[in-house]
């Protein structure tokens, strides 16, 4: 897809350099099947994750790292259902974002990705659902299903499932 066309369809900018966009309403966000918070310094992975998504019928909140990721949230009125974010970000890691999500947005289910290899991911105390970068469309969209058909888990069990290839 072409820059022209990316921008056209999603109205964001492929390279990632435009500031905190307006939120959806909730109104808006009623007619999808979800809304996801995503969250990553990569631009090109952020608009593919976000194209991925909205194809899927998802309204996506779209942030260029975990600080914009969290005003998002604290900006949305309404619910967010997920939150998928890279887990090395400046200003705010993908993990430091998903322990703030988790507490003020109990229910929120996590989704983090990373390119870095399992021994880093290990070192970082990584216990949530875990996407390994790169992904095709095809399986991260199955895994962002499952995560979404998961019944919510109370505020303590949150953090504590054993990360998942």
């Amino acid at each position: 897809m072409a820059r022209d066309d990316f921008r056209k369809s999603t109205g964001k900018e492929v390279d990632g350099t435009s500031p905190l966009t307006q939120l959806p309403d909730v109104k808006s966000s009623q007619a999808h099947q979800s809304v996801i918070l995503v969250a990553d310094d990569e631009a090109l992975i952020r608009n593919l994750v976000t194209l991925l998504l909205q194809q899927d019928g998802h309204l996506v909140l779209s942030a260029a790292n975990g600080h914009e990721g969290l005003e998002l949230s604290r900006r949305y009125p309404g619910s967010i259902d997920l939150v998928i974010t890279d887990v090395d970000m400046p200003r705010l890691n993908g993990t430091d974002l998903c322990g703030h999500l988790l507490k003020e947005r109990p229910g929120i289910k996590v989704l983090v990705m990373s390119g870095a290899d399992m021994g880093e991911i290990v070192s970082h105390n990584i216990n949530l659902p875990f996407l390994p970068k790169p992904f095709d469309g095809v399986a991260m969209k199955e895994r962002v299903r499952a995560i979404l058909l998961e019944p919510v888990r109370p505020p303590a069990e949150s953090s504590s499932p054993a990360a998942t290839p």
